[in-house]
């Protein structure tokens, strides 16, 4: 896929109106195109210069997004050379547990909305809920 093709997809899914913060948008609609195999592995993608200009969005969001897919392994930047997919295509398992989590986020979202709160205070509750995890010993170390 060339690299243009990528930023249209990502203009396609901005224009859609989705509610997601824009970040998330392009780590999924990056995700997406890997594990559906529009994008293979090797390939380059564009810059996240070209992606902010053609998005008009902030070269930040688009550097977040680029972060967090190369947390996940997605992506490699090579300094010099360029961003490229790392990822294989994931099994089918993989790609169903994917679907079924994303599905598991968007009505996350849409209850906590249903009950007065935005997705800032849904992502605070997790923080605070992880954070409350971490120094709670489990009962098996009791």
């Amino acid at each position: 896929m060339e690299s243009h093709l990528v930023t249209q997809q990502l203009a396609r899914r901005l224009a859609e109106g989705a509610a997601e913060p824009v970040a998330h948008q392009i780590v999924e609609s990056v995700w997406l195109a890997v594990v559906e195999g529009t994008l293979a592995t090797g390939e380059r993608l564009p810059t996240a210069r070209q992606i902010s200009i053609a998005l008009n969005v902030s070269p930040r969001t688009v550097e977040r997004a680029y972060r967090q897919l190369e947390e996940r392994g997605v992506i490699a930047s090579r300094p010099g050379e360029g961003t490229f997919v790392t990822l294989a295509a994931p099994s089918e398992e993989e790609r169903a547990r994917h679907r079924a989590f994303a599905a598991l986020c968007r009505e996350t979202v849409e209850r906590a909305r249903s009950l007065g709160y935005d997705v800032e205070a849904l992502l605070e509750a997790l923080v605070d809920y992880r954070t409350l995890e971490r120094e709670t010993p489990h009962r098996e170390e009791r």
